[in-house]
C-alpha cells in the first residue's frame, strides 16, 4: 500500500483557520456594529467603542460607525488576501499575517477607546503571529531543502 504524504503542513491548516476565523470576526463586528449602533457609543465593553478613540474626535460620533466600519472592513480584505497566500502556499502569506495583525493592534490602540477587551485582542494578536512565523519558518526550510510545503 502506497501512503502519500500530504504537501500540506499542520501548522498551515491551523493559521489557515485563525485566519478564517479573524476575518469572520472583523465581518461579525461591523454587522454588530451596525444591528446595534447605540451600544457602540456607551462605554467602552467586550465589543469595545468607537465613542471615545481618535475616529470620533476626528470624524464625530455620527461618522464613527462608518469610519471605523471602513477601516475594519480594509482590515479584513487585506486578511482574505493573506489567506490566498497561504492556501497557494506563498511565502509571502504568513508575512502579510505578520504584518497585518500588528499593525491592526497597534491602530486599534489609537483608534479606537480603550477597554478591558483588548487584552484578549493582544493575546489573540500574539496567537496569529506566533503561528504564521511557525509556518513562514517551516515554508523556508522546506524550501531550503528542496521540498515544497
Amino acid at each position: 500500500m502506497n501512503t502519500r504524504k500530504s504537501n500540506r503542513n499542520r501548522i498551515n491548516i491551523v493559521l489557515i483557520f485563525f485566519v478564517l476565523v479573524n476575518i469572520l470576526g472583523d465581518i461579525a463586528n461591523i454587522a454588530l456594529w451596525y444591528s446595534s449602533p447605540a451600544g457602540m457609543f456607551g462605554p467602552a465593553g467586550a465589543q469595545g467603542s468607537l465613542r471615545g478613540g481618535y475616529i470620533a474626535s476626528v470624524t464625530g460620533g455620527d461618522n464613527a460607525l462608518v469610519a471605523g466600519s471602513v477601516i475594519l472592513a480594509v482590515v479584513a480584505f487585506i486578511y482574505i488576501v493573506a489567506m490566498l497566500g497561504l492556501l497557494k502556499r506563498q511565502k509571502w502569506g504568513p508575512l502579510l499575517v505578520i504584518a497585518i495583525s500588528v499593525a491592526n493592534r497597534a491602530i486599534a490602540l489609537v483608534l479606537y477607546e480603550y477597554s478591558t477587551a483588548f487584552y484578549v485582542w493582544f493575546v489573540w494578536t500574539i496567537i496569529l503571529v506566533v503561528v504564521a512565523f511557525l509556518d513562514y519558518r517551516r515554508f523556508t526550510a522546506n524550501t531550503q531543502s528542496g521540498h515544497s510545503s
